[in-house]
């Protein structure tokens, strides 16, 4: 039987210089080791789901690792308890908590390319964890994959069972992550931000996954999240944290529709994400992009080649907005790493119409610049920003050394960062700030395009509402043209001059944005539009949801020789 989580009074804090080194001697008189979570008190019941919501740095993934005994060398609980029914976590031994994770309690990790182990397939990791924690083996181990894969809304579950991480996009390895987090049929599940990287069709289907999960076997969810807005149609309680405390916590309809706490105010308020006002029109611009008849196609050999582009057209003024929609895999990043030349086209053009103005210095391909999703995978974590910064503009031979730093702090006022942080290393810094600058890194050789892929999909309400409302600054004072590629809607929305949806790596639809939102034209867009799950008022009451409808089913039975192929 499923038994209860508990965590009470839990108290985190930084090891002391001391500790590393391994020495007994007390710590200097009157010097207290920092904390990183103060008295945190929650549980989770059986069938239960209960949204740990926060913004960056509150202390919800700390708490999830405090769960699994699974803190950094730099952090130790310092008192208070965590029980899994009967079994104390704080104590228990590295056997113990080997059956529990993985087994009893699973998994959802927030970067799940870098919890997979690169030279492993998927189907390898299933197969691995089904035979630790259910016994299953051979031609058994091998059907389930497929069908865990199937479950989680993979179209081709064969093809990703005997892919690696580096193949899958962001939003197919959350899918695979959670494949491999419920393939041990845990009784509890811990989810950290688990469908930040998908799109809303995906990140239904996800919820909806877990929630027939938590209905059909009494899985316990905790769901970490930034955004109080994806879970409020699905969690029975809402607790909500800020600099490792707990600021508010209670039954959802009562902390979405009456909060008490002034953070969790801000964070509503923060999520119910809208322009306001329309963005100014183009008038009679110029294009500085256009895209004609662009295709892509990933594989070794033609036969075996996967279509990811097909036949991609459309154009960009100047200093327009034009938001790129579309799923998890519909072509979105190759797309945007083929405008900056990090792709080359199978076929196609792409025209970029540089302005001829005078004392510009910027050869044609800087003008045009990417910010990537994951900040801290743009910069190399061994040098301080100072020195990622600078590099682009060594290759600037008519600037000298004063001259670079004073474009590197003119940009980094541009994008409301203190210097000081150019002493920092990336890990450092937080995710907003590493965002801001990979922005600024990215205005310094000027570009007439910015192109920012999913930019502030992994950062929380509040530091995206001032990351996006940056951009916009930019935008009119820079007068940039923009492409915003996303799966956010309400970002969409709120950037956007004109929206593109892409499917299966086809242009299917381009509109106003306006008219986009009031009519969609293309089935898919209707389909992504009608997936956005309802906010406020829409939370349960006291006690558990009932299961929700539409939920995919599973696909046929898998070819025979498949199977073959991934039995060990």
């Amino acid at each position: 039987m499923p038994e209860d989580l508990v965590i009470e009074h839990l108290h985190v804090r930084r090891r002391t210089a001391l500790h590393f080194r391994g020495a007994q001697a007390a710590s200097p008189a009157g010097s207290v080791s920092p904390s990183i979570l103060s008295d945190v008190s929650l549980s989770v019941a059986p069938g239960e789901f209960v949204a740990l919501v926060g913004g960056s740095g509150s202390g919800k993934t700390m708490t999830a690792m405090s769960i699994l005994q699974l803190l950094p060398p730099q952090a130790a609980v310092d008192s208070g308890t965590i029980r899994l029914g009967g079994l104390d976590l704080t104590r228990a031994t590295e056997a113990e908590l080997n059956k529990v994770r993985g087994g009893r309690i699973g998994m959802l990790y927030q970067q799940p390319k870098r919890m997979f182990n690169p030279r492993k397939t998927i189907g390898a990791h299933l197969q691995e964890s089904l035979k630790l924690h259910r016994g299953l083996r051979g031609r058994a181990a091998a059907v389930h994959v497929l069908d865990l894969l199937a479950e989680v809304g993979f179209e081709n579950p064969a093809w990703c069972a005997q892919a690696r991480a580096h193949q899958l996009s962001g939003g197919m390895a959350q899918r695979a992550m959670t494949a491999l987090a419920l393939a041990g049929q845990p009784d509890m599940l811990l989810a950290d931000e688990p469908t930040s990287a998908l799109d809303k069709v995906l990140e239904r289907q996800i919820l909806q996954l877990l929630d027939r999960e938590r209905h059909e076997r009494g899985l316990g969810i905790l769901y970490i999240t930034h955004n109080i807005a994806t879970v409020s149609a699905f969690a029975d309680r809402v607790v909500v944290m800020e600099a490792g405390q707990v600021r508010e916590s209670g039954p959802a309809a009562a902390v979405l529709n009456a909060p008490q706490a002034t953070y969790t105010k801000q964070l509503l308020e923060a999520a119910a994400l809208s322009r306001g006002k329309d963005l100014p029109p183009i008038q009679q611009a110029r294009n500085v992009l256009a895209l004609d008849g662009v295709t892509k196609q990933f594989g070794p050999h033609k036969r075996r080649s996967r279509p990811v582009l097909k036949e991609v057209s459309f154009t960009l003024r100047q200093g327009e907005i034009l938001g790129i929609l579309g799923q998890s895999g519909s072509g979105k990043s190759t797309l945007a790493r083929a405008i900056v030349g990090l792709e080359v086209p199978d076929g196609g053009t792409i025209t970029r119409t540089l302005a001829a103005e005078p004392g510009k210095h910027a050869a044609a391909g800087t003008k045009v610049q990417l910010v990537f999703q994951e900040p801290h995978d743009s910069f190399d974590p061994r040098m301080k920003l100072l020195t990622s910064l600078e590099a682009p503009l060594r290759q600037r031979p008519d600037l000298t050394a004063e001259e670079r730093r004073q474009r590197i702090l003119e940009v980094m006022n541009d994008v409301e960062l203190d210097s000081g942080m150019l002493d920092r290393y990336p890990g450092q810094c937080s995710g907003g700030q590493l965002q801001r600058a990979t922005i600024a890194r990215a205005l310094l050789l000027e570009p007439e395009v910015l192109i920012c892929d999913e930019a502030t999909s992994a950062l929380d309400a509040l530091t995206q509402r001032k990351v996006l409302d940056l951009l916009l600054r930019l935008h009119r004072d820079r007068r940039l043209s923009l492409i915003m590629i996303s799966h956010d809607l309400d970002v969409i929305r709120y950037m956007s001059h004109r929206v593109a949806v892409l499917f299966q790596g086809a242009l299917v639809e381009v509109a106003e944005t306006r008219d986009f939102f009031f009519c969609q034209q293309h089935e898919h867009s209707r389909k992504l539009v009608s997936a956005v799950l309802p906010f406020r008022g829409q939370a349960p009451q006291d006690g558990p949801r009932r299961p929700a409808a539409g939920l995919p089913g599973r696909e046929a039975p898998r070819e025979q020789q498949v199977t073959d192929q991934l039995v060990q």
